[in-house]
């Protein structure tokens, strides 16, 4: 029996220049392309909604949208197959944006769960390869901000450990695999909660055979728990990088977020092979030389340790909260450092950060 490619990537929000220069989205991915061409399946999280119109979030201080005919083009081209839209960006064009997405999606034939303007958009999908059936589900923590509680007209899926696990119960008798999709975690670290592990494995014991983890927009480690798998963040295959309204030059998400992993999945020996990319300015993905696996084990081992000792522990916050701000402020991707530090006004916003 042939194997199935089935591939599992992490954010995509076609975002910025992605949508203001589609022309140069064939050579932006060109690289990953052929490795993304000969999945049977491949499962996202669609960070954005499509925008139409001026509808925006006011709850929300800043919006990401991509537009509607780059966007279906970019879907197209990376052969996305199914999607997560239970996220903390989707409602971010409030309405007209969902409606535009679900439609888009719908039109290209792509698989869809987690949030919609009709409850049925919430159900899990059920995707079909050959003999083998998927039940796909989608849920955001609230942790993650989306401030959509008020609006009536939208049916999103909040996670809630215990309806998650009677939407499995439900699910299991019919499909072969479950995959359940949640955007959760702390934006921008490389690690997971405890709490977060903890719930991991009840939903592997309840019969999730592969959680999907996004939100933090950086890659975290995975492990294998019983035969279930667990990815805490696969990070961004692509976030588009973006002008700032009075401004000419380009600003980007944090450096960190430019890491991805393309995870393919052998279901015939219930394993997992790892590509490594990164998005370069200009927001093209390359294939990077980073062994995942390795660096795996060394995230785990610092993770255990952080548990351990407390000091240890400490390091790993000031790494992530101060050290890596204070790095990214002066080597981000359309940063001039020397120009940055000998500034009067930046050398006093790097002091507030020790106040």
């Amino acid at each position: 029996m042939q194997d199935m490619k089935i591939i599992f990537l992490g954010d995509i929000a076609f975002t910025g220049i992605l949508s203001t220069e589609p022309e140069k989205n064939s050579k932006r991915f060109g690289e990953v392309l052929p490795i993304l061409e000969q999945a049977d399946m491949i499962f996202a999280n669609l960070e954005v909604p499509v925008k139409v119109d001026n509808e925006r979030n006011e709850l929300k201080k800043r919006i990401h949208f991509s537009l509607p005919k780059p966007t279906e083009k970019l879907l197209k081209m990376l052969n996305i197959g199914c999607v997560s839209l239970a996220n903390n960006h989707i409602f971010d064009c409030k309405l007209s944006g969902l409606k535009e997405t679900i439609n888009l999606l719908d039109k290209l034939r792509i698989w869809h769960t987690g949030a919609g303007w009709k409850k049925e958009h919430t159900d899990p999908v059920i995707v079909e390869l050959d003999d083998l059936k998927i039940g796909f589900i989608a849920y955001v923590d609230k942790s993650t901000n989306p401030k959509t509680e008020t609006f009536s007209e939208l049916f999103i899926n909040y996670f809630d450990l215990e309806k998650v696990i009677e939407d499995v119960e439900a699910l299991k008798p019919k499909v072969d695999k479950i995959i359940c999709s949640i955007h959760w975690g702390i934006d921008y670290s490389h690690y997971p909660t405890e709490q977060q592990r903890l719930i991991a494995r009840e939903l592997i014991d309840a019969g999730v055979n592969i959680v999907m983890g996004h939100h933090p927009h950086t890659l975290q480690p995975y492990e294998r728990y019983k035969k279930g798998y667990v990815f805490y963040s696969l990070g961004n295959l692509t976030f588009g990088d973006y002008v700032k309204a009075g401004r000419t030059n380009l600003h980007a998400t944090y450096k960190k977020t430019k890491k991805g992993l393309i995870t393919q999945y052998n279901d015939n020996s219930n394993t997992f092979s790892f590509i490594s990319t990164c998005e370069k300015q200009g927001n093209f993905v390359l294939i990077s030389n980073q062994n995942y696996v390795s660096w795996n084990k060394k995230k785990w081992k610092t993770y255990s340790l952080a548990r351990k000792f407390v000091i240890i522990q400490k390091l790993v916050i000031f790494k992530e909260k101060v050290l890596d701000i204070i790095t990214e402020y002066f080597f981000g991707y359309y940063k001039n450092p020397v120009k940055q530090i000998f500034q009067f006004s930046n050398i006093k916003k790097i002091g507030r950060l020790f106040k």
